[in-house]
């Protein structure tokens, strides 16, 4: 099974624009050097590009050390400590990791969801929202992934990364049949629901 991670993080704004770039550079690092990196991506929120979100996704915890004592990890780690004013890491579990094979373009509309499920339901719930994932994956060309992953200590607790082309796409995709249907299958099964809009932080790529 991956072994998934999901961060939450408040950056000092004074320090952002140089958060950014070494967050960059460990991403493209990560994705060049690392062939047991699966997803690596991050994001900030629209209205506070200071409160980012990042999704990480290994082949397996071997992997994950891995990248732990790589160079450019240590590089990041180093220069960035002190620009965090506050750090949430959680481990989870992969519910679905929906992606093409192709990468992303840079410019790539993000957006981010956090629910929390009816802990009754989730087993109907999670089988819903694979067959929406994938039928969106294999027949929308503009959804490039939407990787759904449970909280591990909480795990009725969901987070969603989704990358789409851009934002025409993603606003098609809220039209799409399978879309409509995963809507009314899942009414009464969320308890709690957080859209999140996305600045761009980094390429998507």
């Amino acid at each position: 099974m991956p072994y998934v991670r999901w961060s939450e993080m408040e950056i000092d704004p004074t320090w952002l624009d140089r958060f950014q770039r070494l967050t960059e550079e460990n991403v493209r690092e990560t994705r060049r050097t690392e062939p047991g990196v699966l997803a690596f991506y991050a994001a900030g929120e629209k209205d506070h590009p200071n409160h980012i979100r990042v999704l990480e996704v290994y082949a397996d915890t071997n992997a994950y050390q891995a990248h732990l004592q790589s160079p450019h990890f240590q590089r990041f780690r180093d220069g960035s400590g002190h620009m965090v004013r506050q750090r949430q890491l959680f481990e989870a579990l992969p519910v679905t990791l929906g992606a093409k094979p192709q990468p992303p373009p840079p410019d790539a509309f993000v957006r981010i969801a956090e629910l929390e499920i009816d802990p009754v339901q989730l087993d109907a719930y999670k089988a819903i929202v694979q067959e929406e994932i994938d039928a969106s994956i294999r027949v929308e060309p503009g959804v490039f992934a939407i990787y759904a992953l449970a909280l591990k200590d909480r795990p009725n607790h969901l987070r969603f990364y989704e990358i789409y082309a851009d934002e025409g796409a993603y606003l098609l995709h809220r039209e799409t049949p399978h879309f409509r249907k995963y809507l009314d299958a899942t009414q009464g099964m969320i308890q709690a629901r957080k859209l999140i809009e996305t600045a761009p932080t980094l390429p998507a790529r």
